[in-house]
């Protein structure tokens, strides 16, 4: 019974968590709560906290998250006594009562820092800032403890999915691209236009007829599709067909291959492995909220993410100076400087398959294609950390399908274009492909029916 009491006390504790790191200041609200009253009443019927022999998942996740929810409060005492003459003169200036819950007199203490530092002794600043310092400071790490727990969890489940490859059925036909043909990789958005336009279509397989080009896909096509509305699914799926002739491009045994199969079979498969797809997708999203805690000087509108996003280019050149070896030592409370810049993501680089000098001088090479596949991850995930062209953390359905984007990345190189009318992924793409010299263009569907039209009107 206890180990389903822990379970359930750990499930309403998470939830109280997720809130205080989303706001802090919410705490005053949440202890008046149904769900605050609830994880305070199963935490009274636990009657052994010491693991249950197994140990069981109860036991594993209470341990965790209420270690969590522990350390947060004793940071936040621990700092009240530290600070204790400071926070009984602020509390009497203000009329605060010092002897109510610990975490609601601190965050009243730093609900409105200028304000105070405005109202206090001048000798007392110092002291208010270390304080604030401290109370932020344990937020901070309640929320990195947290992504990483959810990271962890989604890890686990991904590991318990590991028999999927032995379950899954694969009827791939391989076949080899002729030197002179033109190949096509497809996004889900323009099979969509497809799908919406019929003369659109029609334009297409002419003239995929005419000059015998090969328009491509990959299983993360039909994985996009899977995800919308299952009343057109089957239409989707005919057009892709249709359009395509069912030739995929897909990975085998470490290489990029021209492979055609029934799409049926390759729905099956994809729908074999949603679960853990959703466990990979929600991976993403704490690790995007993780980066945004742990390496705040990258958030999204932080001054070196707006220099990335203004010039991506631009911004690695500048690095270029401290490529060279540089006896100085590291400022660890320099952020934006160049060279703390440089030495930061050179550090962020060393388990990749490329190295931070690599990608600016441009000299990343790959003497195979699973090389290739394992760059163009490393690079989209140097890109998430910086937050260049990345989705709002606002809104989780497309950084979900953002992991579907580096899928895309991973296959299309193969191609001579790929063609996508989502502006974040074609800029990323192009990134990254030009630090890896590869071919590949990237056009829209303006740029796909211009083909069409050059051609038609070429043989007219």
């Amino acid at each position: 019974m206890d180990c389903l009491l822990k379970f359930s006390f750990s499930y309403t504790l998470k939830n109280i968590i997720q809130k205080l790191v989303d706001n802090k200041n919410c705490y005053n609200v949440l202890v008046g709560t149904d769900e605050w009253r609830l994880a305070v009443h199963l935490d009274s019927q636990i009657q052994t906290r010491m693991m249950c022999a197994r140990p069981c998942l109860g036991c594993l996740e209470f341990a965790r998250v209420a270690g969590m929810f522990t350390k947060l409060t004793t940071d936040i005492v621990m700092a009240n006594d530290e600070h204790k003459p400071l926070i009984d003169c602020i509390c009497k200036m203000f009329g605060i009562d010092g002897e109510v819950d610990p975490v609601v007199v601190a965050l009243d203490l730093i609900s409105a820092p200028s304000y105070v530092k405005s109202k206090i002794h001048s000798d007392l600043v110092s002291d208010y800032d270390k304080y604030e310092r401290a109370i932020t400071g344990a937020f901070y790490s309640l929320a990195l403890d947290h992504y990483i727990h959810e990271q962890a969890k989604c890890s686990d489940t991904l590991m318990s999915y590991g028999d999927l490859e032995s379950k899954q059925i694969i009827s791939y036909f391989p076949f080899e691209k002729q030197t002179s043909q033109k190949v096509f990789y497809l996004d889900q958005n323009i099979i969509s236009k497809c799908s919406n336009d019929l003369s659109l279509r029609k334009q297409v397989i002419d003239f995929r007829n005419k000059t015998r080009c090969e328009f491509v896909y990959s299983p993360y096509v039909i994985e996009d599709g899977i995800k919308m509305s299952r009343i057109r699914l089957a239409e989707y799926f005919k057009v892709v067909s249709e359009v395509t002739n069912s030739s995929m491009l897909t990975n085998i045994d470490g290489e990029i291959r021209f492979v055609k199969e029934d799409i049926e079979i390759t729905s099956k498969r994809v729908l074999l492995w949603r679960n853990a797809t959703k466990a990979a997708e929600d991976k993403k999203i704490y690790k995007m909220h993780y980066n945004q805690w742990g390496y705040s000087h990258y958030a999204r509108n932080s001054r070196i993410s707006k220099r990335a996003n203004k010039d991506i280019n631009g911004f690695l050149d500048s690095l270029r100076p401290h490529l060279e070896n540089d006896e100085r030592e590291l400022d660890f409370d320099d952020f934006e400087s160049d060279y703390a810049i440089y030495h930061r993501l050179y550090a962020a680089t060393i388990e990749k398959s490329f190295s931070l000098d690599e990608l600016i001088n441009g000299s990343i090479s790959f003497k195979s294609e699973q090389e290739c596949v394992d760059h163009i991850e490393g690079l989209c995930e140097l890109l998430d950390l910086i937050n260049y062209q990345t989705e709002s953390l606002s809104e989780p359905e497309k950084i979900r399908s953002s992991l579907q984007d580096v899928e895309h990345l991973k296959h299309a190189w193969k191609a001579d274009y790929f063609v996508t009318e989502d502006n974040r992924l074609r800029t990323r793409g192009e990134f990254i492909y030009s630090a890896l010299r590869l071919k590949t263009k990237f056009i829209d569907l303006a740029g796909l029916k211009g083909e069409i039209i050059a051609e038609f009107k070429h043989s007219a």
